[in-house]
């Protein structure tokens, strides 16, 4: 329960009179009044004494008795008398005399002993005992100070409350503004504070109040900047709160994004601008700060952001999926090197720069001597160890930018840019020596060569190939396990006798034929996902909706009912420009082309 700032302070008032009043009792400056009280008891004692030597001078016992006996009744203060004589015996006793026997009665009672004199001499003693006080709440309240003290604290709490709650209700900006005006602020949506120059808070409206869960009662007084604020600020440097800017610099201050600490996933956010309040001589007098709540939509940024991240993530999976299916696309997946088809669209692409360029191009075809024994004596795994090993040994030696291709079966083709016959022949020579220093498990694998070049009269890159494959026709005929170039072929040579080779590439390249295809829509697929990142960065819904369209009609094309029901979904959602809804079904359309070329990249693998 929250104290009223009125009752607060005048608890302090009333504190600090009581430890005024203390503090005098400390230093001697009010009187004592314990010592007052001994003094008191002091005279009476001596009047009783004067009056009980009287009554034994006139030897009137029975007097003094009944004297001392109404003392002590009507003393209240006195608990006994006793009178003893010189020798210590009891002459005369009255009051509560059994409470004075026992090792107690010394802590019960203060005893008061006055000598009584008859003529001159001594007579013996008059006792007086008054009762110690105990130290309870009904004794200290029997005590004059204690009274005093609890009469000044009382009718000081009760003026100084009548006095300040007068005061402070005229000082008090929630009471001195009409109520009209006070429920008019009330129904702001913004929050409102008023901030006097120590940045403490004036007035607050209740939408701000609860936005930091209190109510404007309890906010009054407190100071804003040591609730938990957190600055959100892009490229904010300073850590200093808008208003304590506008305290110091005496300028508004607008759009700062601040948010309160908070255990929920999306912190309360506001939009924050304060403006100077000024007197009529322009003197700061505090901060009008108002607040726009923003949650809602610091909220929605947030999923954004989420997506956008998970957009970016899927972009990246799938451009590292498409490298992976380019790979598998181009090369042959026993050997690693170009296939057939990979090869034929470089060598056009180097056949048109070196007729472009006038540079020479030399080219070389090369077959597994005895390849079918290979398989038929060792087995298909021997044979494809034989095949792998040829080719990672080529890889190693051809250099950029040579083009290595697995041309089919047993056989594979060297493009050799700026090579002519000469150096074309030389590098063949020495790929046959590599190949011959295999050594695969006590089998010895030789091959033969066919060496050319575009000077030799080539028209067209398939010219370049039948006069590379009749050199390597002429090779198997000379022997085998050398290189034969075409400049040094008889051009009476029969070409049409067979000779020991495994089936044309031709007859093998068809198996290959379903995964290409397959493996293209892959890739197809793959780089439309890059594009629809590139509009969703872009904000191009137009372009977003071509791309989704495209997307659709290729994956319908090919039987993937799932992806080409998202791209619809997508297509609509761009013509619309819902951002939200886009930036959804892209990520979702990347799950989906992520998911089949996983799933395509594992076909192939396998």
């Amino acid at each position: 329960m929250r104290v009223s700032v009125t009752f607060r302070i005048v608890a302090g008032l009333v504190l600090l009179t009581l430890s005024t009043l203390l503090i005098a009792c400390s230093l001697k400056l009010a009187p004592n009044l314990n010592r007052v009280q001994m003094e008191d008891r002091a005279r009476y004692c001596e009047a009783l004494a004067v009056s009980s030597s009287l009554f034994l001078t006139q030897g009137n016992t029975e007097a003094l008795k009944g004297y001392l006996d109404a003392v002590v009744k009507h003393n209240p203060d006195i608990s006994a008398a006793v009178l003893r004589q010189q020798d210590g015996s009891i002459f005369l006793q009255t009051g509560k005399t059994d409470d004075l026997t026992g090792t107690s009665a010394e802590n019960r009672f203060n005893k008061v002993r006055i000598e009584l004199r008859e003529e001159n001499h001594p007579w013996g003693q008059l006792e007086i005992y008054f009762p110690v006080e105990n130290l309870g709440l009904l004794s200290l309240w029997q005590m004059p100070m204690a009274r005093y003290i609890t009469f000044v604290v009382a009718c000081c709490f009760l003026g100084f409350y009548l006095f300040l709650r007068k005061t402070l209700q005229s000082l008090n900006p929630s009471k001195v503004i009409p109520g009209r005006v006070q429920e008019a602020l009330d129904t702001l949506a913004g929050g409102l504070l008023i901030l006097d120059t120590r940045e403490q808070i004036v007035l607050a409206n209740k939408t701000i109040a609860r936005a930091l869960r209190s109510n404007p009662d309890q906010l009054q007084g407190q100071v804003v900047s040591q609730l938990p604020w957190i600055q959100q600020a892009e490229g904010e440097t300073n850590d200093e709160l808008p208003w304590t800017r506008v305290l110091r610099e005496g300028t508004t201050h607008k759009g700062v994004t601040l948010s309160l600490e908070s255990n929920a996933a999306v912190a309360d956010c506001f939009v924050v601008s304060c403006a100077p309040v000024l007197d009529d001589l322009g003197r700061m007098r505090g901060v009008l700060v108002s607040f726009e709540d923003v949650t809602e939509l610091e909220k929605k940024k947030s999923e954004l952001r989420e997506m956008l991240q998970a957009l970016h993530e899927s972009r990246e999976e799938i451009q590292k999926k498409n490298e992976e299916l380019q790979h598998l696309a181009t090369r042959d997946p026993l050997t690693s090197c170009l296939n057939r088809r990979s090869f034929y669209e470089q060598m056009e692409t180097l056949w048109e720069q070196a007729q472009k360029q006038g540079t020479p191009l030399g080219c070389i075809l090369l077959d597994i001597d005895h390849f079918k024994s290979i398989n038929d004596n060792y087995g298909h795994s021997t044979g494809d160890l034989v095949l792998k090993g040829i080719g990672g040994a080529l890889m190693d030696l051809v250099e950029e930018p040579g083009v290595l291709c697995r041309y089919g079966g047993e056989e594979f083709c060297i493009l050799l840019p700026d090579h002519d016959i000469d150096q074309t022949d030389q590098v063949a020579e020495r790929y046959r020596l590599a190949v011959e220093s295999l050594e695969f498990d006590d089998l010895k694998v030789t091959s033969s060569f066919g060496a050319t070049a575009i000077s030799l009269g080539a028209e067209n890159p398939q010219d370049l190939l039948d006069e590379a494959d009749k050199c390597l026709y002429a090779a198997k005929r000379g022997g085998r396990n050398q290189v034969a170039r075409w400049d040094r072929v008889p051009r009476d040579m029969d070409f049409s006798e067979p000779i020991a080779r495994e089936p044309t590439p031709a007859q093998q390249e068809p198996a290959q034929e379903s995964t290409e295809v397959s493996t293209e829509v892959a890739i197809s697929l793959g780089s439309n996902m890059e594009c629809l990142a590139q509009m969703i960065d872009a904000h191009d819904f137009t372009g977003l909706s071509c791309i989704a369209e495209q997307v659709r009609l290729t994956a319908g094309r090919h039987g993937i009912s799932a992806i080409a029901e998202v791209a619809g979904q997508l297509q609509q959602a761009a013509e619309k420009a819902d951002v939200i809804e886009a930036i959804y079904l892209t990520n979702r359309l990347m799950e989906l082309c992520q998911s089949y070329q996983s799933l395509h990249l594992q076909h192939t693998v396998d």
